[in-house]
């Protein structure tokens, strides 16, 4: 397997170049629209992890004036290591804004936060707290997990998740129910992997009826999420994958999966024919590894908070975007995919940043990046409207294609040049052939790619997927 590091600016070039003469039809690729917010929509009820009853909400970002019936949605997570952040977080309200301006319904909900703290690790939280906050973290200690709480509380945020897409199909009007997405960044882009993913009879044993917590809440810990003189230290079975919320109708599946700096806690998850991904990761990332890694484990040495050292331990392996990707590249039927990785440079220590952060254009260029690669699901190969003076009904099917594409063009019975690019920008197949003849795909990674047809001075570019 190779993997292939893109630094931003020759990406964008080659995407750029690869790109022109894309069909004139924009599908929801294009940022054309203003945008409304419509906050605080409460979209169902939960049991936290401390037994308590919370209101979950969302935010609802709309284009403004397209009139359009039924568009695509997605349904977006924050990040904060299941612990903290909000629907109003800066990179999870610029993703919405930036799909709905391009024609999405996009939703940022809230979803249950928090798990049960080590007790083993009491005397170490104390002196994590003291030394975290002299080093400028806030509240490390609250990361300790107790044995299992980190899968409990993914399955919760999951739960959540799929209860918020069923309401986002079966309440909110002008949705193409046929076309939802889910996506997140860090715990949000685990917790969006779990929902596009994790099947019912896939429920980790986690999910069940555990021992309740040992020892009580240490003091330590009264900092954290839930006050421990409120909590539970009950851990009752925590029910079906699909949650009870908003059940009826539409069920929660999902056409596609964008996954920012987040990862699977087990690959398996991911079968034959199950939604499209894209992932963005940086390759140096200290808090969410890129590869295979115990979250946190290269953050705490290198960020000068030896005294949190034993947090990694309390926390599962997971596997980030290119393990993802290293696992795609070898799995027979794979679903259609795109990872890009990002380059960073290693913080030097003791570190101000841990190749964990994303700016706003980058943000603009992954909804860019993934609006593009999703578009050949929303608006299939031959939909497009036609260039002035080329055959106006060129058609590439099927489309998601596995083993074969067949080129059809009415009454034209003349030989086509076809250049097959990645988003990379490097072409990975050309040939010539003509209407009703068959190309063969099967030796092609799964994933997005632009076709590119020309004869006698026309050239029209299409979409295609392979292995969707």
């Amino acid at each position: 397997m190779i993997l292939i590091y893109f630094s931003r600016a020759s990406f964008f070039t080659l995407l750029s170049i690869v790109a022109l003469g894309l069909c004139a039809q924009d599908c929801y690729t294009t940022p054309n629209f203003e945008v409304w917010v419509e906050k605080d929509v409460p979209y169902g009820q939960a049991v936290t992890y401390c037994g308590l009853n919370q209101n979950l909400l969302m935010d609802i970002y709309r284009p403004i004036g397209d009139d359009n019936p039924s568009r695509p949605a997605i349904v977006l997570l924050h990040g904060g290591a299941f612990l903290e952040g909000d629907k109003g977080t800066y990179d999870m309200v610029e993703t919405a804004r930036s799909f709905a301006s391009r024609g999405y319904l996009a939703v940022s909900i809230n979803y249950r936060l928090g798990f049960h703290k080590s007790v083993f690790y009491a005397n170490e939280a104390t002196n994590c707290a003291l030394f975290g906050a002299l080093a400028g973290v806030s509240n490390p200690q609250c990361l300790y997990a107790y044995d299992k709480e980190i899968m409990r509380s993914l399955y919760r945020g999951m739960q959540d998740a799929r209860g918020a897409i069923r309401f986002v199909k079966n309440q909110l009007d002008s949705v193409d129910v046929g076309h939802v997405f889910v996506g997140g960044g860090s715990a949000g882009g685990f917790i969006a992997l779990a929902v596009g993913y994790m099947s019912e009879d896939e429920a980790p044993e986690e999910a069940g009826a555990q021992a309740a917590v040992f020892g009580g809440i240490p003091f330590a810990y009264w900092g954290c999420h839930a006050n421990g003189a409120q909590c539970s230290l009950e851990r009752p079975a925590l029910g079906a994958a699909q949650g009870t919320l908003n059940l009826g109708g539409h069920d929660a599946s999902v056409r596609g999966v964008l996954n920012i700096f987040g990862g699977l806690l087990d690959l398996s998850w991911i079968d034959e024919g199950e939604p499209l991904l894209y992932a963005y990761h940086q390759n140096n990332d200290l808090v969410s590894p890129c590869n295979i890694g115990k979250p946190f484990a290269a953050l705490l040495p290198q960020c000068a908070l030896n005294n949190c050292a034993s947090i990694p331990n309390t926390w599962p392996e997971s596997f980030g975007s290119c393990a993802i990707q290293g696992y795609l590249d070898t799995l027979a039927g794979a679903p259609a995919y795109e990872v890009w990785i990002d380059e960073c440079p290693l913080p030097a220590f003791p570190c101000n940043y841990s190749c964990h952060e994303v700016d706003i254009p980058t943000i603009n260029q992954i909804v860019d990046n993934t609006s593009l690669f999703w578009s050949s699901l929303i608006c299939p190969v031959g939909t497009e409207e036609p260039d002035p003076g080329q055959p106006d009904d060129i058609r590439l099917l099927p489309n998601p294609a596995r083993a074969e594409l067949q080129l059809f063009i009415p009454n034209d019975h003349n030989l086509w040049e076809v250049e097959l690019f990645n988003l990379a920008g490097q072409r990975v197949l050309r040939t010539r052939m003509g209407s009703g003849e068959t190309l063969d795909v099967s030796g092609l990674r799964a994933g997005f790619y632009l076709v590119k047809l020309e004869h006698g001075g026309y050239s029209v570019v299409k979409k295609v997927v392979v292995g969707g």
